[in-house]
């Protein structure tokens, strides 16, 4: 049997490995999520207003993030709840979300082609998703502990990769940041890496019995 190039082990791998960062992360970003945590860390009242508020302005913004809206939701009258400069920044995180997307989409269609170039030999898929499950696994427990003894730098360093110096910083009392407080994004970011150890350990598994599948019998 003609074995595929090594291009599609590696394509397949990389995309696999894309997959298992982005997916639960990014699926996070939806109202019942933030809806919960918004609650356990008590915004409604820091807001001076009602739970279903919250949420309905929450899932204003978060439908901002994909369509770029204008992230004017507000909780009374006419004026928005984030001043220009927060919303100049959501703007900036808009932008993240959809390269995200991007990337994410991309990856499962090169992955598919990937894998379907290499269905006939399980053993290495096996074998791929077995490093690629092992590698993001590693990775993103190590960064969770990260974020879980020193999340402030951590959290502050993530923002300087990703945005403009000096656009993610305000002062104490932001709308936005009583929207989405500091509790917020630690559970978050737990919760986040929680779902890219979950989804790296079952492709793991998933590796180890197609290679075990193709593995030769040992000896007596």
């Amino acid at each position: 049997m003609e074995r595929a190039p090594w291009a599609a082990g590696l394509l397949f791998g990389l995309s696999l490995a894309i997959l298992v960062t982005l997916a639960g992360p990014l699926l996070l970003f939806n109202p019942w999520f933030t809806s919960a945590l918004q609650a356990r860390h008590g915004v409604a009242a820091a807001l001076s207003t009602t739970t279903p508020e919250v949420d309905r302005v929450t899932g204003e913004i978060l439908g901002d993030l994909y369509a770029d809206g204008p992230f004017d939701a507000a909780l009374s009258g006419d004026e928005p709840l984030l001043n220009e400069r927060e919303r100049s920044h959501m703007h900036d995180v808009a932008v993240l979300v959809r390269i995200l997307l991007g990337v994410l989409v991309m990856a499962l269609v090169v992955g598919g082609v990937a894998l379907a170039w290499l269905r006939r030999e399980p053993g290495r898929i096996g074998r791929i998703m077995l490093v690629a499950g092992g590698l993001i696994g590693g990775i993103a427990i190590v960064l969770a502990g990260i974020f879980a003894v020193a999340f402030e730098p951590a959290f502050l360093v993530f923002h300087e990769l990703f945005f403009p110096p000096g656009t993610y910083l305000f002062e104490p009392g932001s709308k936005l940041i009583t929207l989405f407080p500091e509790g917020f994004w630690f559970d978050a970011a737990l919760a986040a890496g929680a779902t890219i150890v979950i989804a790296a350990v079952l492709v793991t598994l998933i590796g180890f019995r197609l290679w075990r599948r193709e593995a030769p019998p040992a000896s007596a």
